[in-house]
């Protein structure tokens, strides 16, 4: 069984339809994108526990080839933030570019428009923001952040690095932590190898989930409202 460092567990497994639903729906509906932190330091040992919360994920062919690269300080979050920011400011450049745009887009790669039309004016704006000011608008003040991928071998790497995911942001919250997924660092991981390449990330590993996490300095009044999903129902 796994040891945990910060809390003890009960080992014994318990039966179907005897965990109290309603805590289970209240815990997921509690947990919210923190966008504001304190300064305190999250321990490294509790960073350590969260990854063992973590990988109680299933994973196909129970291949468990999760990869967490922690990223515990504040000055290790803004390294990372500063070659996010690299990769973003070229980006930008060649969104610039019209003509590349359109002759990419005429041949059925439309990303580089979409991006500039969604995206490149905002991007611009937290750049200088954080060039101007120091404000970094990436992991939100953020003390410490978990990049969650694969390694080679497994049959859904995807899936499996996003249920772990899942379980980490659950245990966060029970744990006193707020935490973010941050897409615009997961974009960046993903296509600049130098990016993983300087947090000593094999280049082989897929990157699919950035979490930014830290005590939080905000409280919120109820949960989050949730759109009705598509459901459909097929009977043979």
């Amino acid at each position: 069984a796994q040891a945990f460092a910060t809390f003890q567990v009960d080992d014994r497994w318990v039966e179907y339809g005897q965990s109290d639903i309603r805590q289970l729906v209240q815990l997921m509906r509690s947990r919210r994108s923190c966008r504001s932190y304190q300064e305190r330091k999250v321990p490294r040992e509790l960073l350590e526990d969260l990854v063992r919360v973590a990988i109680t994920a299933p994973s196909g062919t129970n291949s468990q080839k999760w990869s967490f690269t922690l990223l515990p300080d504040r000055s290790a979050v803004l390294a990372l933030g500063e070659m996010i920011g690299e990769y973003f400011r070229q980006l930008n450049k060649l969104a610039r570019k019209t003509l590349l745009r359109k002759a990419l887009k005429a041949i059925g790669k439309p990303a580089l428009d979409d991006y500039y039309h969604r995206y490149a004016d905002t991007v611009a704006e937290a750049l200088r923001e954080w060039e101007q000011t120091g404000r970094e608008r990436l992991f939100h003040g953020a003390p410490a952040v978990i990049v969650v991928g694969s390694r080679p071998g497994a049959s859904c790497p995807a899936e499996d690095a996003l249920l772990a995911s899942q379980n980490l942001l659950l245990g966060a919250h029970c744990m006193g932590l707020g935490t973010c997924l941050v897409g615009f660092a997961v974009t960046a991981l993903q296509q600049d190898p130098k990016i993983k390449s300087g947090l000593g990330i094999p280049a082989d590993e897929k990157i699919y989930a950035v979490i930014a996490l830290g005590y939080p300095d905000a409280i919120y009044q109820r949960p989050a409202g949730r759109r009705m999903p598509t459901v459909r129902i097929f009977e043979s």
